[in-house]
């Protein structure tokens, strides 16, 4: 980015302010330095001091005193839930990735869109240990990347879906061997089977499968996704995990809209059977 002039205008502050925001979070527990921030943001220094320091009067911002490095604060955690909760979704699927974390002795995840990424709301950690992509509530990846995603991804409407694959192509390159042609080649098997599989391409030894959480007349908002070694996820097995992910989906989606299918536009309604 290059080196601001001025300290802008309101709205190039914010677009700043938010940089700096996304910055911290990728730093992760470790944090920057103000001089991190300004060098790598390309910011001057009574800027950075400027929105570095309104961040912190919000609780945005938190700076460990020794080190004098900032990380992100806890009230964006604390927004981050509220928003999580902004459907309900989040307290809805806490019984159903219980039950399936129960079930199966796996790992099971709810992921949702937030833009051009997919977060991961909420996670129920199984019998058998084992990291995922987002690591952690709250982590996010690019739209496209692992099955959680692409469940989602498959289910938006198409000129979406190509926006959304063409702004995050130069991102793929950093998950193996992951391309735009190969994400978007995926979406049709996809919408036809109802979930997304991937049989540890993206992570050697980890697969997943995700199945989308689609409300009645709505566009996909998230997925419940089941990770587990590889070896664990054999051609016997892989009908009875995407049948008890499917059952609870279809309880969940029930639940953020009562509303029978008789009722739905006809496309939406085709769309929600198409993929069970």
């Amino acid at each position: 980015m290059a080196s601001d002039e001025t300290g802008g205008t309101g709205t190039q502050l914010l677009d700043r302010a938010v940089s700096v925001l996304r910055f911290l979070g990728e730093a992760g527990h470790g944090g920057a330095t103000m001089v991190m921030i300004r060098e790598t943001l390309g910011l001057t220094q009574p800027t950075a001091h400027r929105i570095i320091t309104a961040l912190e009067r919000h609780g945005l911002v938190d700076r460990e005193r020794e080190t004098r490095r900032y990380r992100l604060g806890l009230a964006l955690f604390a927004m981050g839930a509220t928003a999580a909760d902004g459907t309900g979704l989040r307290v809805l699927a806490r019984p159903a990735l219980m039950r399936l974390s129960a079930a199966t002795g796996d790992s099971v995840f709810l992921m949702a869109r937030a833009g051009f990424n997919t977060v991961c709301v909420d996670r129920q950690q199984g019998s058998y240990m084992i990291d995922s992509l987002t690591g952690h509530i709250g982590g996010q990846i690019p739209m496209g990347v692992g099955p959680a995603s692409q469940a989602i991804l498959a289910f938006l409407p198409s000129a979406e879906a190509t926006v959304i694959t063409s702004t995050n192509a130069p991102l793929y390159r950093h998950y193996g061997s992951l391309t735009e042609g190969k994400v978007k080649s995926a979406l049709d098997g996809i919408r036809q089977n109802g979930y997304a599989v991937d049989h540890g391409e993206l992570v050697a030894g980890i697969s997943a499968i995700a199945v989308p959480i689609l409300p009645p007349g709505r566009d996909a908002v998230a997925s419940i996704a089941i990770n587990l070694t590889s070896a664990r996820l054999s051609e016997e097995r892989l009908p009875t995990l995407v049948d008890l992910i499917k059952a609870e989906v279809r309880t969940l989606e029930a639940s953020l809209n009562p509303l029978e299918d008789a009722h739905l536009g006809s496309a939406a309604a085709a769309m929600v059977q198409a993929r069970r």
